[in-house]
C-alpha cells in the first residue's frame, strides 16, 4: 500500500533533477554542488508531495479512534480450553486511503527530511556560498576563507544561544536533550521566517 509514497519520492527526485538540468549548468558545476542542490530541491518537493498522504492517513486513524475501531483487531479468549478469535469488522464510516502507510513510516520520514534540511541549510549551503564568494585563487585558500567566515558567523549565534540557555537555566527550567532540540528547531524556524519576511518587504 506504500506505492503512493514511493511514487511521491520518485516524482520529487525526477522534478528536482529536471529543474536542476533545466536551470543549472551541470557540466561546469562540481559534483558536490550538484548533489547538494539536488538533495535540497528533492526534499522541498517531497514535503509538498508527502503532506497529502500524511494528512489522509492521519484522518483515517482519527476516524478509527473516534469510532472505537482499530481495523481488523484480533481478540482471543479461552473458552472450554479452546481458542476463539473475535474479529471486529471495519467501520463503514472509515474508508482507508489508497496510500495507507504503516504508523512508523511518516515520523521517520519527517525526521530524515527535517534534519537533512537543517544540515543543508545551516552548514553545507552557507559553506558553499562563502567558498564561491571567497577571493582566494586556490581551493585550499577558498576553503579556509569559507571556514573562517562561517566560524565567525556561527560563533555569534552560539554566543547568543549560550546567553539564552543560561537565562533559561537561571529561571529554574530543566533542560534535557528533547527540550534543547525543540529550542534549536524553534529558533531556526523563527530565524527562517524572519528572513523570509525581511526579504519579502
Amino acid at each position: 500500500m506504500a506505492h503512493l509514497l514511493l511514487l511521491a519520492v520518485v516524482a520529487a527526485l525526477l522534478l528536482a533533477g529536471f529543474l536542476l538540468f533545466r536551470y543549472g549548468n551541470i557540466p561546469r558545476q562540481h559534483i558536490i554542488v550538484t548533489l547538494s542542490v539536488l538533495m535540497a530541491w528533492c526534499f522541498s518537493f517531497l514535503i509538498v508531495f508527502t503532506i497529502p498522504l500524511d494528512v489522509t492517513n492521519t484522518l483515517y486513524r482519527q476516524c478509527l479512534q473516534e469510532n472505537n475501531d482499530m481495523g481488523t483487531s484480533m481478540a482471543s479468549e479461552d473458552f472450554n480450553n479452546s481458542k476463539i478469535e473475535i474479529t471486529s469488522e471495519t467501520n463503514s464510516h472509515c474508508q482507508a486511503p489508497w496510500g495507507m502507510i504503516p504508523d512508523d513510516v511518516f515520523p521517520n520520514l519527517w525526521r530524515i527530511i527535517y534534519w537533512s534540511s537543517q544540515f543543508l541549510t545551516w552548514l553545507i549551503m552557507p559553506l558553499m556560498q562563502s567558498y564561491l564568494k571567497a577571493g582566494d585563487f586556490t581551493i585550499k585558500g577558498k576553503l579556509k576563507s569559507a571556514l573562517v567566515e562561517n566560524a565567525i558567523y556561527y560563533s555569534s549565534y552560539l554566543f547568543i544561544c549560550g546567553v539564552l540557555l543560561i537565562y533559561i537555566a537561571a529561571k529554574g527550567v530543566s533542560l534535557d536533550w528533547q527540550k534543547l532540540k525543540a529550542i534549536a528547531s524553534s529558533a531556526s524556524n523563527t530565524w527562517g521566517l524572519f528572513l523570509l519576511v525581511l526579504l519579502l518587504a
